[in-house]
């Protein structure tokens, strides 16, 4: 009777684990990613907050960082209108403040800087 017990706690201690949760360490200037899903997705930088919740997107390459933000807090922030976003952009080489930036702005950005390999407007 014990075994059995034991067998049906552990089994509800394994799979009650979020096993969905992401997390990555981008290989630059301390920054984290969390993606936990729904609107609860962060973005850190040397172990600190940067943006809490609503981090629907991240991408990079050697120059630039583009990161895209749900603010309304929705369960299914990448099924939002990618213009209802908001959009920050950070130069890497510079390492400066990340920077808030419109839709259209971000677009020009990425057509003056041939950044298509990290688009996030579509």
């Amino acid at each position: 009777m014990r075994n059995k017990i034991f067998i049906v706690i552990t089994f509800f201690i394994i799979f009650s684990c979020n096993i969905s949760d992401t997390y990555e360490k981008l290989p630059f200037g301390g920054y984290e990613i969390d993606f936990e899903g729904g609107s609860q997705n962060r973005l850190l930088k040397n172990n600190e907050l940067i943006i809490d919740s609503g981090l629907v997107d991240c991408k990079y390459n050697d120059a630039y960082m583009l990161v895209s933000v749900d603010t309304t807090y929705s369960m299914k922030p990448e099924k939002k209108d990618k213009k209802n976003l908001k959009y920050f952009i950070q130069d890497l080489k510079k390492d400066t403040i990340i920077k808030k930036i419109s839709y259209k702005d971000l677009q020009k950005i990425i057509k003056e800087k041939s950044l298509k390999d990290i688009d996030i407007t579509n």
